[in-house]
């Protein structure tokens, strides 16, 4: 009886709820806040579209003084199936940058990325209307602003690389999703949101380094009244995780290369190793050259008094 009860477990497949959960738990915790914002206003727009109505960003509806548009627009959807499937495409890319960047960088980032990019469309589609008026009551949403995001970095880091069509299995080279991707979801939407959303993204590849905040101010902001409830959590990434990242940087033209094990797994593509470990490797053969110099020295040191010895005989 027991040995049945075995099989039988042994042939269950695990359900969905079992594999919803599993997906959840392996995202960290800032994705699961932008997913977790976006599924909200998701359920309130199932039978309504309240949340839409009133988070939607156009020059129309946002000019006068509804800001909040510029801020919370990426977070809302017209249609449910749309919102669930840019949280499959999106999820796992905001997982990387966050696992890159630490949950509040992270958060930081995506809210800063998310206004600019909205007030750049703000004031495209407000220009344009102008000369084609619709363009003043288009509105401009979805998580897939950020999938045109990344798909642009993706593109400027390695134009060659290959990646997935959104959930389907073809693939083509990072250098035709750019225009592929704005093309095809200005056509749906007839919004300048993923123009902008291209914009954002060349700019921020090329300034990249100045979105990286100190990690002292990072530290504070944990510490603050937002997250100090939150940063004990396993899912939360927080700075002194990159202890190891934030030692006192050394000019690499001063440093000889050197082929410790971690660096080349490193190469080879493997998970990332502490820098620290990079130092004591140097450290150390930098003290092996040291003791070969010394001995060195030593020998030429009693070749000379061989020398004196053997002239003073001779004399």
């Amino acid at each position: 009886m027991n040995q049945q009860k075995t099989e039988n477990d042994l042939n269950q497949q695990p359900g969905l709820d079992s594999f919803l959960k599993t997906w959840w738990q392996s995202h960290l915790f800032g994705t699961k806040l932008i997913l977790t914002i976006s599924t909200i206003f998701g359920l309130i727009d199932l039978f309504t579209h309240y949340a839409f109505d009133i988070l939607s960003n156009s020059p129309d509806s946002t000019m006068p003084f509804q800001i909040q548009r510029l801020f919370f627009a990426h977070f809302v959807h017209y249609y449910s199936i749309d919102m669930i499937l840019a949280i499959i495409c999106i999820s796992n890319r905001l997982k990387d940058f966050e696992s890159k960047s630490g949950t509040v960088q992270f958060l930081i980032i995506i809210f800063i990325v998310g206004f600019i990019t909205q007030s750049i469309c703000l004031l495209l589609q407000f220009v344009l209307s102008f000369i084609y008026p619709p363009f003043s009551y288009a509105p401009a949403y979805s998580l897939w602003n950020f999938a045109i995001f990344f798909i642009i970095q993706d593109c400027l880091m390695i134009p060659n690389g290959q990646s997935k069509f959104l959930i389907f299995p073809m693939q083509l080279k990072n250098k035709y999703y750019p225009i592929l991707f704005v093309a095809l979801f200005s056509l749906i939407q007839q919004s300048l949101t993923f123009i902008s959303s291209s914009i954002v993204a060349v700019v921020y590849y090329i300034y990249q380094e100045n979105f990286n905040f100190l990690p002292a101010t990072i530290q504070k902001i944990e510490n603050g009244i937002i997250f100090k409830h939150f940063i004990e959590k396993i899912d939360f990434k927080r700075i002194s995780n990159y202890q190891d990242q934030i030692e006192l940087s050394v000019d690499s033209r001063d440093i000889p290369q050197i082929q410790t094990p971690p660096a080349k797994l490193t190469i080879e593509g493997s998970a990332p190793f502490p820098p620290s470990l990079l130092f004591q490797e140097l450290k150390k053969q930098l003290n092996a050259k040291g003791a070969k110099t010394h001995e060195r020295v030593q020998e030429v040191e009693e070749q000379k008094q061989i020398e004196q010895k053997t002239e003073e005989y001779d004399l």
